[in-house]
């Protein structure tokens, strides 16, 4: 992200700042799905569908792989962090790390409220990769038998660090990650709301598409209490905190998912009203500026057939 010149100045910075504060701008209409503008946001979307697979899929990827393939002992295990010391650990690493980078570079080239928000998502979740949390024995009680696999010797960096500064490190990022989730959500569902058509979904209207993105962030939220509620205030089953993060992961996914899920588009098809729209909109601005070139903005300058 660059400072433009005016910006620079001491009272161009407070302004330029506020930038990152500001909602992205509802979009009903994308370009032709065949154009280069079109094939740009066709793989965005398929970006954002992706994502939203893997946020949907870990949780039970790794609570089942682990016990039918890995044999892993307990089952389930404490938390989805705890499957980092398990047969799973790279299926945990990996699909954290490229949710945290997509989320990093998502809209790293604007200014507004979305590159806020992912870019903090982003930066959380590769320091959850980065610092691990604390082996099993030391915040699993009261088994009798050993976890399945052995937990590894601690990494150079929690020996450098101490353990128990990594593992503090990881809860923090862990719950700064679920926040910022949470919030993309509810952007989604402001910016759902505000659109006046969805081309893609003629039977669900906007109030549908608010109310569902809303209801992942509410999701989210409802399983950050659990997880308060039963780790610090009243003593929950050991596996209370895997619930918590698999129910934040599986909402953040669904929320993605159907954000990235515009079938028609995705494939490159138009409706008929969509092709009358954007005839309208080019004959409409060809007579307001005839030397204007008609191209939609691409995504990464925060207007929005991309965001919207």
């Amino acid at each position: 992200m660059e400072v433009d010149t005016a910006s620079a100045a001491p009272g161009g910075i407070l302004s330029w700042l506020k930038g990152f504060f500001v909602p992205v701008p509802a979009q009903d209409l994308r370009p032709d799905p065949q154009s280069g503008e079109g094939r740009y946001v066709r793989s965005f979307l398929v970006m954002r569908l992706f994502i939203g697979f893997i946020g949907v899929l870990l949780p039970f990827a790794l609570v089942f792989i682990d016990h039918w393939w890995f044999h892993g002992y307990p089952w389930p295990r404490g938390s989805e962090s705890i499957y980092y010391y398990s047969g799973m650990r790279e299926a945990f690493t990996v699909s954290i790390g490229v949710i945290a980078f997509f989320m990093f570079a998502y809209k790293i080239t604007e200014r507004n409220l979305d590159n806020t928000l992912s870019f903090f998502a982003g930066v959380a979740g590769l320091l959850i990769v980065a610092f691990p949390t604390a082996p099993p024995a030391l915040i699993q009680k009261g088994f009798t038998t050993p976890t399945n696999p052995v937990p590894p010797d601690l990494t150079p960096l929690q020996k450098s660090l101490t353990e128990p500064t990594t593992h503090t490190i990881h809860q923090f990022t862990s719950g700064a990650f679920i926040l910022f989730l949470g919030l993309t959500a509810i952007t989604f569902g402001i910016r759902e709301g505000q659109r006046t058509k969805r081309y893609d979904h003629p039977h669900f209207g906007p109030t549908f598409w608010r109310n569902y993105h809303w209801g992942m962030a509410g999701l989210m939220l409802a399983a950050a209490v659990w997880i308060l509620f039963t780790m610090k205030i009243y003593q929950g089953p050991y596996w209370s905190l895997l619930v918590g993060e698999g129910t934040c992961a599986f909402a953040f996914g669904a929320s993605w998912t159907a954000k990235g899920a515009e079938w028609r588009y995705l494939f490159g098809r138009s409706t008929a009203a969509e092709k009358t729209a954007r005839a309208e909109l080019a004959q409409s601005t060809s007579l307001e500026s005839p030397t204007k070139e008609i191209l939609e903005v691409p995504p990464g300058t925060g207007t929005a057939p991309v965001s919207g």
